[in-house]
């Protein structure tokens, strides 16, 4: 018996064309194999019928973008970008013509979708992405299925050209390697040749930890205790552990006192950046 493929299990068989259809025709299906099976990335859309307007911003970016990698292609392995519309509703008691707002939601669009009837589909997938009812959410996938950005739709606000464009995650050396950190602990009593300030990339190569943590959060006070007797034992195993403190404090006394109490306990760096203290 032959395999499902992931993107049949994900949308079914068929997918819409909506560019097949005005408001009094019917729309055209398509083997979803034909649509996905070439696409190094497949973009789904959640939006909701009931507020599509409000998004008219976030879908004409979505066009341009579409429109400008339909037409290339990643190497040897097919087209760069498809989407698929998933419509679905916000306040279902307040809406009356279910059928006709999933028409009029994809009329003119010039990608594909998923069938009306493809109810439980829809509701499976809402479930798989964790869709917050009435909020407009792109997730891209790669090529076999695997998720590349559950946060697409807001990187894609904020790079409308799709100049990082599949805009996977960034590695945590790059994201922090100009960082500066406050030696605390038992970094600083064995590394005191690297001053007051260091940044990220001078720790040496070893397993980090970082523990997001707030001197008002109760089960913080808890659990940093308990943090710092696992923190001396694996010490003992791997001398190049760390655990890298970002604070969460609103207010720097109430961060500079959460320091004080890691010094106290061994935590070992301490992030120096406003814009991740939030210090007001």
């Amino acid at each position: 018996m032959e395999k499902s493929r992931w993107y049949d299990r994900l949308f079914g068989k068929r997918l819409i064309k909506c560019s097949s259809s005005s408001n009094t025709e019917d729309f055209d299906l398509v083997p979803t194999a034909e649509v996905l099976q070439e696409a190094s990335y497949t973009g789904i859309y959640f939006s909701f019928a009931n507020i599509n307007r409000q998004n008219d911003e976030f879908v004409a970016k979505l066009r341009d973008l579409y429109d400008r990698l339909k037409g290339e292609r990643d190497g040897d392995s097919g087209k760069k970008l498809e989407v698929v519309q998933v419509v679905m509703w916000a306040h279902n008691d307040n809406y009356g013509d279910f059928e006709g707002s999933h028409r009029e939601s994809l009329v003119g669009l010039p990608w594909f979708a998923m069938p009306f009837s493809e109810i439980e589909l829809k509701t499976r997938l809402s479930k798989r992405y964790r869709i917050k009812s009435g909020v407009p959410t792109l997730v891209l996938l790669g090529r076999e299925g695997t998720t590349v950005s559950i946060s697409a739709h807001e990187k894609l606000l904020e790079d409308p050209s799709g100049t990082y464009f599949p805009w996977r995650p960034r590695p945590v050396d790059k994201v922090l390697k100009d960082v500066i950190l406050q030696p605390g602990g038992a970094f600083y009593s064995q590394h005191k040749n690297f001053g007051k300030d260091i940044r990220y990339s001078d720790i040496p190569d070893g397993i980090r930890g970082f523990y997001f943590s707030a001197n008002w959060c109760p089960p913080c006070r808890a659990f940093t205790p308990q943090l710092t007797e696992v923190y001396r034992l694996i010490r003992g195993n791997e001398p190049n552990f760390e655990i890298i403190f970002v604070s969460s404090d609103r207010r720097c006394r109430k961060r500079e006192r959460k320091m004080g109490t890691l010094r106290t306990d061994t935590i070992s760096l301490i992030i120096k950046i406003l814009t991740i203290f939030r210090c007001i």
